[in-house]
């Protein structure tokens, strides 16, 4: 009987090393496509929060500037008079807590609350020239109230109180006192600096130097003590603002060990931690004051 006879035939495979290899080298892969979607998405959310964050300081930075920049705008009229804005005078005042009640009609009547935000408050002339006006013809404020005319020459008295609260500025104007309205968010808080001329020299453009809310209200010159407060004021030439923005969304995921904890630089200069992952950065501004600059007479 003849015997069966097998054809061997060679297999074929991967062995558990080359196997265990394969596997090996595919978790590196996969490892590696993860960091970098991962880097590649914080670096998204990063440069997200940064655009976002220029933008509300652009906003909030401009909403100063415009409103600085028209202070105690009042031009002289025919025989050398000038329209009676009905604010005793006054036409910038500020505290570095804000105001105890920004609604009232006078700024004269303003003062400063015990805590809170920073409060600044401007008065003016306006007319039907220099910028928006509502559908019945009338100036608006700077949340677009409109102003009805003041005096027998038909002229305007416009008024804004800035403030920041909850972490937004605001804004109320003249056409209507009692309401806020939000100009700018994610502004956690400002700093204005003062630029005041020489106190004991009439109409001196020289600057003697940069002075909070605070130190033209409680001064320790002597000079600038000797004052009345309103006149303190009148000395202002320049505001240098600064305002610290935070980002809208939580962006910074690792916030480190005390000593590797990031951080940003306050208005002031001063190192500040970030504990919330929210990012933070300090903008600012220097803004003339033009009708408290060259050639103003204080009245």
């Amino acid at each position: 009987m003849p015997s069966a006879r097998f054809t061997g035939r060679q297999q074929s495979g991967f062995t558990l090393i080359e196997l265990l290899i394969s596997m090996v080298l595919g978790m590196v892969i996969i490892g590696a496509l993860v960091v970098m979607y991962l880097s590649g998405s914080t670096a998204t959310r990063n440069a997200q929060a940064q655009g976002q964050m220029n933008e509300d300081a652009q906003m909030a930075l401009g909403v100063f500037t415009q409103e600085l920049r028209q202070a105690g705008y009042n031009p002289t009229r025919t025989g050398g008079v000038k329209n009676d804005l009905g604010q005793g005078g006054w036409n910038l005042y500020a505290c570095n807590t804000g105001f105890t009640d920004p609604a009232v009609a006078n700024m004269s009547a303003l003062t400063c609350a015990g805590s809170g935000g920073f409060g600044l408050a401007v008065a003016y002339e306006g007319d039907l020239n220099t910028g928006k006006n509502t559908a019945g013809g009338l100036p608006m404020d700077c949340i677009g109230n409109g102003v009805a005319a003041a005096g027998a020459g038909g002229y305007y008295t416009m008024q804004s109180r800035i403030a920041i609260t909850n972490n937004t500025l605001t804004c109320r104007g003249s056409g209507n006192l009692a309401q806020s309205q939000v100009l700018a968010e994610n502004i956690e808080s400002a700093t204005v600096n003062f630029a005041v001329a020489e106190p004991a020299v009439p109409n001196s453009q020289n600057v003697r130097g940069y002075l909070s809310a605070s130190g033209i209200i409680n001064p320790t010159d002597a000079a600038l003590t000797a004052l009345p407060m309103l006149d303190r004021w009148n000395k202002v030439v320049a505001a240098q603002v600064c305002v610290v923005v935070r980002s809208e969304d939580i962006v910074l995921k690792d916030l480190g060990t005390s000593a590797t904890k990031p951080s940003y630089q306050d208005c002031a200069g001063a190192d500040i931690d970030i504990t919330d992952g929210r990012m933070r950065r300090a903008y600012r501004t220097t803004v003339l004051l033009r009708n408290h600059g060259v050639g103003y007479v204080n009245p």
